[in-house]
């Protein structure tokens, strides 16, 4: 039986609100397996990543038309419908609630029907009602955001700035290439306008490309590529990736390297493969050794002063990728931003043992919170004195903050980014 591609993409929302998967990965998954277009698989991901990103609000919308909460399916299927009758242009109204009822009525043999007239008469009434044309007052209803990360960003940013990264984050994700062949022509791009090697486009898929396979471009943000330049490679360095997967600033740091080397780690197989594969592809493989390890056992495994240079690109909350990535608002709790603070600072204390006197270490985060970013380099210097921090510029004034690039992502439509850069006195 051939696909439904609304049904398909009810099963990646169900599983990753029932079964807390990883959006990026359960889509990935069921898209592999079906029989798509390459049409209906863009309208699935725009489907999910857009119920996604917008649940609060979509529950909302439905609540006033409702007696008492659904199933969590039939409400998925309710926040599937009215995001495109919402959202979708391209989509006919009647289309979409059409195939909604239809959906529910196949659900179930039993209750099927009761299902169908159940989403017909939700759907009805709200397409009746003014309700499909007002907003609500809350940002956390409005943006769907938690209310934890919404005050940590109130009180960080205060309250202007906040409505404009959240305002910012409604926007749709742009695609950032990193060119690795200066001849190759990609067309639908412009360049960037914070780093040479990067070009943008609006959308496209930019991955099925002859060009992409043959290695004369990546996929990789234009925050992504502010990292490998701050590490002042000259070719020869023996260098470590601390943090590696899966290997974006790995791979840009060995178009630098000549004679030097680069060891890779990370914690697990799949994204030791994931590295491999990206270095093929890119044709450096020669430059990168990969290897499972701890980032916080490196100088137990590698001994003192061993390396020239060291990134430490650290497990982060990722609130940066909300944009490309909805669903890690929903994985938050305040627990987790001290727990990762200690990570973080631990890797750096480990790793920079291990790095030679006058090496660069840099360190990079995909996160927008002080806590993780400016707090841990405070804390790492006030206990590692043969450390000082180099001050970083760029010719963009406005992403540099107390030395260092800090990247929201209102400001240049990219991820949030954070980098720092230290030597070894």
């Amino acid at each position: 039986m051939k696909t439904n591609a609304r049904q398909l993409a009810l099963d990646v929302l169900n599983d990753i609100f029932s079964n807390d998967a990883y959006a990026n990965l359960s889509l990935d998954h069921h898209l592999k397996k079906s029989d798509l277009s390459v049409r209906d698989k863009s309208f699935v991901t725009a489907l999910v990543y857009g119920v996604v990103a917008k649940k609060e609000l979509l529950e909302w919308y439905s609540a006033p038309f409702l007696k008492k909460a659904p199933q969590p399916w039939l409400q998925m299927l309710l926040n599937l419908t009215l995001y495109q009758i919402q959202w979708m242009d391209k989509v006919p109204t009647s289309a979409a609630v059409d195939e909604a009822v239809k959906l529910a009525k196949n659900h179930d043999k039993h209750n099927g029907e009761t299902a169908g007239k159940f989403i017909n008469a939700v759907l009805r009434n709200f397409m009746r009602s003014e309700h499909r044309f007002e907003l609500p007052k809350t940002w956390e209803i409005k943006y769907s955001m938690p209310k934890l990360l919404l005050d940590k960003m109130v009180k960080q940013f205060g309250g202007k700035r906040t409505g404009e990264i959240l305002e910012s984050l409604e926007e749709k994700s742009h695609v950032s290439l990193r060119v690795i062949d200066p001849t190759v022509e990609i067309a639908g791009t412009i360049p960037s306008v914070l780093t040479k090697t990067a070009v943008i486009a609006d959308s496209g898929n930019f991955a099925e490309k002859a060009a992409f396979l043959e290695g004369k471009y990546t996929i990789q943000d234009e925050s992504s590529q502010l990292v490998a330049p701050q590490m002042e490679l000259s070719g020869t360095e023996e260098i470590l990736d601390a943090c590696a997967a899966p290997g974006g600033k790995t791979t840009h740091m060995a178009t630098y390297l000549t004679t030097g080397h680069i060891t890779a780690l990370d914690l697990y197989d799949h994204k030791l493969k994931l590295i491999e594969e990206n270095a093929k592809r890119q044709g450096v493989s020669d430059k990168i050794t990969t290897k499972k390890l701890d980032a916080t056992k490196v100088y137990e495994t590698f001994g003192p002063e061993r390396f020239d240079r060291i990134l430490v690109d650290a497990p982060c909350s990722g609130v940066g990728l909300i944009r490309r990535k909805p669903d890690i608002r929903y994985r938050k709790e305040s627990s987790d931003f001290t727990q990762l603070h200690d990570i973080q600072l631990k890797i750096l204390d480990n790793a920079s043992k291990s790095l030679k006197k006058n090496g660069i270490m840099i360190y990079s985060t995909c996160t927008i919170f002080d806590e993780e970013n400016f707090d841990v380099i405070q804390a790492f210097l006030a206990t590692h004195k043969d450390f000082e921090q180099v001050t970083i510029s760029h010719e963009k004034n406005d992403i540099i903050t107390a030395g260092c690039i800090f990247l929201t992502p209102e400001m240049y439509h990219t991820d949030g980014f954070f980098v720092a850069k230290f030597r070894k006195n």
